[in-house]
């Protein structure tokens, strides 16, 4: 798979971009999203976690998500990530672009949102959790994170009824090259 170099030139296009998958998904679903106020949520993240009445996991990972408050997509990943043992802190910078830079994620493989581990890792765009979790296991001494450019149909967060448009996830090496990681060809494949 080859991506061609691109920089986000303003932040309304970016937003924009991450705004039309939940114009799409409301559209199709009729479902509707509560706005969020990020001056409110800016100054200290949002800790998002659902609990399990029947039994408490001991220790869940935590990761810092960077997101822009109107993603829809983005919060649907959350619950995604949320759901499968993570807890998601939302942070809602001011310069969505520049925190990816200074987090390491070079611009051809920025999505919507950034995730970081505790341990300084990334995890860029709609990676399934079941992959976040398989890799923080692994832990490649290369690797500064795994990336899923783009906003693939059908993956965690992007789900619109029974589409589903195959994808790879790629580890991102600290030298700025990647490599696929994953292939996820199937949507019962990512959960």
């Amino acid at each position: 798979m080859q991506f061609k170099h691109f920089q986000f030139p303003a932040n309304n296009l970016y937003r924009l971009r991450c705004l039309f998958p939940l114009v799409l998904a409301l559209v199709l679903t009729s479902c509707q999203q509560d706005n969020v106020n990020a001056a409110s949520q800016a100054s200290q993240p949002e800790v998002v976690a659902k609990k399990d009445s029947a039994k408490e996991e001991v220790a869940k990972t935590v990761l810092q998500v960077f997101k822009d408050p109107t993603c829809g997509c983005c919060e649907l990943w959350i619950d995604h990530v949320n759901d499968r043992g993570f807890v998601a802190q939302i942070n809602h910078p001011e310069n969505l672009a520049l925190e990816k830079l200074n987090r390491g994620v070079p611009p051809i493989y920025q999505s919507c949102h950034t995730a970081v581990s505790e341990q300084g890792y990334f995890f860029e765009g709609h990676v399934p959790a079941k992959i976040i979790q398989r890799f923080l296991d692994e832990q490649p001494d290369y690797a500064v994170g795994l990336a899923v450019p783009g906003m693939p149909m059908g993956s965690p967060g992007m789900e619109i009824g029974d589409q589903f448009q195959p994808y790879e996830v790629l580890l991102i090496k600290a030298d700025g090259t990647a490599e696929v990681y994953a292939t996820i060809k199937t949507k019962e494949e990512q959960y």
